[in-house]
């Protein structure tokens, strides 16, 4: 009996042992850091890589037409991922030019916490969703100092990659608020409340979508955007498929389901309705008189045999670009090479749907998983094709195009592409103010397992690159489909794998 008491005691304080050391190790990986993002060890070759390639510029406006404001909607261009409720991607402000480019950083996790995209509210303060293994914080940052005021962890142990959930995309609405999707799922209504010093987020409101998802369908939900129509009632996606729409209150609440269709990206929102593409079909929706999700037109496209290296599904990877209130654009999957398809917002019937499609990119060797950017009548497209993570195959095939719609004659052509330029996985902006595209890139000349990266800007009217400047070099500073958002003053913000840099001229 002796030995059997041994051994129990024995087995219980080595039970303890390893229950105390995996929390140690729990608390160590989930703890606050502070500080900018770490650097790879200075080596010969790291050392001789440049920090600045290409030439300062002088802006070049571009002439396009305001975005129409949203109005349930923050200010456009401060409201969300993709800049406004049309995901244009474009900013009536100026960006760096590369006068005096300066760079900081600030870690947010210590394994990985990708700030994923920044807006800035009514009082100044840089809003982002960072995302780690163990799940999505809801962050206020002071602009200057990179400084966390306030931090409110909104869904918990979030499977990364591929298959993301709630709050990685988000919305500020009309009254300063955050509008997300938590995974309970429920819509959620977040404010910052508080005097300087003592700020915090307050949850306003939750809606619960359990219920009206579960009569669809039952199963883990995963809604992965929320945005309000040009009504005020809110609409909400998931990745399997189903599609739903509450009033403001969350009193009426109606889903339906694609027919085994998918969906891997945000919604866009119009005057003249929602636009969503499935790894099937681009739609328009509207709200019908019973408050039901109703289809105005769907449009089949060339969804190719397999989805591609750099994709994170079988179909289009673009979130859907509005054109102004006349037509609305994403890129196909189509085999050889891919297309950019534009289609008329509002048309008689599904047949006449389609404007015109584009092929860019080299056959076999593109793809595009990000959201294209309109500025005026053209649209920017970029190559993601190869891509597979911060921690793989971290480079992709280069190419970016621009393609322009002729509304007089109802055809598109290609403007410009570029083939040497690789921008692996950032959502890319514009800058109609000073006419530059930003990016963020690797470069060629270094050697191909080296994590050296560059905010990139790239001539709009030419495609020609301007410059490139270094924001530092390891594995945290990978972009990995992170957005490069602008903000007034002209400070350029980019989430990456470890948290978020700041790039900006110092005049």
């Amino acid at each position: 009996m002796g030995y059997i008491r041994l051994f129990l005691r024995s087995t219980l304080w080595f039970l303890a042992l390893a229950t105390l050391l995996a929390l140690s190790l729990l608390l160590w990986f989930t703890r606050n850091v502070e500080g900018p993002i770490p650097e790879d060890p200075v080596t010969d070759i790291a050392s001789t890589v440049p920090t600045f390639i290409g030439q300062p510029h002088q802006p070049k406006p571009i002439m396009a037409p305001a975005v129409p404001q949203h109005p349930f909607l923050a200010r456009q261009g401060l409201n969300s991922m993709h800049n406004d409720s049309h995901q244009s991607d474009s900013y009536p402000w100026g960006g760096p030019q590369g006068h005096n480019t300066q760079i900081d950083s600030e870690q947010f996790h210590p394994m990985v916490g990708n700030c994923v995209s920044s807006v800035m509210d009514d009082h100044g303060r840089l809003l982002s969703t960072c995302v780690t293994p163990f799940g999505v914080t809801l962050v206020a940052r002071d602009p200057e100092t990179l400084s966390i005021i306030a931090r409110k962890k909104i869904t918990h142990w979030l499977p990364l990659g591929k298959k993301f959930g709630g709050g990685v995309y988000f919305h500020v609405d009309h009254q300063n608020r955050v509008l997300l999707a938590s995974n309970s799922p429920a819509i959620e209504i977040w404010s910052l409340q508080g005097e300087s010093g003592l700020i915090q987020w307050n949850r306003e409101s939750s809606i619960d979508l359990g219920e009206a998802l579960n009569t669809v369908r039952r199963e883990d939900h995963r809604v992965i955007d929320l945005i309000p129509d040009w009504d005020g009632n809110y609409w909400f996606i998931t990745r399997t498929g189903l599609v739903g729409v509450s009033d403001r209150n969350g009193q009426q609440i109606n889903v339906i389901e694609l027919n085994k269709e998918h969906i891997d990206n945000a919604m866009a929102v119009g005057p003249n309705g929602v636009f969503i593409a499935s790894d099937h079909a681009m739609y328009r929706f509207t709200r019908n008189q019973k408050g039901e999700p109703s289809i105005l037109w769907r449009k089949a496209y060339d969804r190719g045999s397999a989805p591609k290296p750099g994709t994170m599904g079988h179909g289009t990877g673009t979130t859907p670009t509005l054109i102004g209130n006349e037509y609305v654009a994403i890129t196909d999957n189509a085999d050889g090479q891919i297309n950019v398809m534009v289609y008329k917002q509002t048309t008689d019937n599904d047949q006449s749907v389609e404007l015109c499609k584009v092929p860019v990119f080299k056959a076999n060797l593109g793809t595009s998983e990000n959201s294209m950017v309109a500025m005026g009548n053209s649209l920017i497209v970029e190559n993601n094709y190869g891509y597979e993570g911060p921690f793989e195959n971290f480079s992709a095939e280069p190419g970016i195009a621009r393609v322009d719609i002729d509304p007089e004659s109802g055809t598109c052509s290609k403007a410009w592409e570029n083939l040497e330029i690789s921008s692996p996985s950032a959502v890319p902006k514009v800058s109609l103010a000073n006419g530059l595209i930003y990016l963020y890139t690797r470069d060629e000349q270094n050697p191909d397992n080296m994590h050296a990266w560059y905010f990139t800007a790239v001539d709009a009217h030419t495609g020609q690159l301007v410059y490139k400047v270094l924001t530092g070099i390891g594995k945290g500073y990978n972009n990995h489909y992170g957005s490069i958002s602008l903000m007034p003053d002209g400070t350029a913000y980019v989430g990456t794998i470890a948290g978020i840099v700041k790039v900006w001229d110092q005049h």
